[in-house]
């Protein structure tokens, strides 16, 4: 993909560029494994991580393959991280829009609000295809590395930030600056933080097919006892309008 230009005019980073910030994660992520540095999460509460959020959901048969690879992680690193690579937690990120709140009504202002601009900006969006490239590692996670096919995923971030207005400030001076889907937070000690290590180092560079993402979704996160899952609020389309 080449560098290009989004609708909020911030420069689209290169698949080298994507690349090296990927291997910057992993340096970070090994180095943070392996003195027992690493963030360990815990269950979202009032006014912490995990808040209403715009996502792009994998289609079934990429949330698929990362439920693989997340069993597979999940077995090395231990049994007591979140799986959030499963099937009914995976997702890409967009944007994050506020805070965690454990009780969001349907009819909450901010969701109206929200719910009418994810629907403004995906009238005017494509879908997005986007190629998972390899695994990294970070300070607090495994990751699968998503490298876009082109500018559409960008796009509709831009557009979305537009949208929102006073109701992006959440994120207004944070730039999302590459895509990934979060496969295995961490919680506490490794089986084996070596081992972790060197499994994510042979798999830096697996390919884990291409995802092709047609609508976009709103949702919050509640946690089931195991891990923070995805609570749909809104979902829509992708598609252009015909003018």
């Amino acid at each position: 993909m080449e560098a290009s230009e989004t609708a909020a005019g911030h420069v689209i980073g290169s698949k080298i560029e994507y690349a090296a910030a990927f291997d910057r994660l992993f340096e970070r992520g090994r180095e943070a494994v392996l003195a027992g540095t690493h963030y360990c999460d815990t269950p979202p509460v009032e006014g912490g991580r995990w808040g209403l959020s715009v996502v792009f959901q994998p289609d079934p048969a990429c949330a698929a393959r990362l439920a693989a690879v997340t069993a597979e992680a999940l077995a090395i690193a231990g049994a007591g991280h979140w799986p959030t690579g499963a099937p009914e937690a995976a997702h890409f990120t967009v944007r994050a829009i506020q805070a965690h709140r454990a009780a969001v009504p349907d009819d909450d202002p901010l969701v109206v609000r929200c719910t009418a601009a994810l629907e403004r900006a995906a009238i005017r969006s494509r879908p997005v295809r986007i190629r998972l490239g390899g695994l990294t590692l970070t300070p607090s996670g495994v990751m699968a590395c998503a490298y876009p096919g082109d500018s559409a995923a960008d796009e509709f971030a831009g557009r979305l930030g537009e949208e929102l207005g006073e109701d992006g400030w959440f994120e207004r001076d944070f730039h999302r600056d590459i895509w990934y889907a979060t496969l295995v937070h961490f919680t506490g000690p490794f089986d084996d933080p070596t081992e972790l290590v060197d499994w994510v180092t042979a798999r830096r560079h697996v390919d884990l097919g291409e995802v092709l993402i047609e609508e976009a979704e709103l949702l919050r996160f509640r946690f089931n006892g195991r891990q923070p899952v995805r609570m749909p609020v809104a979902t829509v389309p992708l598609t252009p309008r015909v003018q």
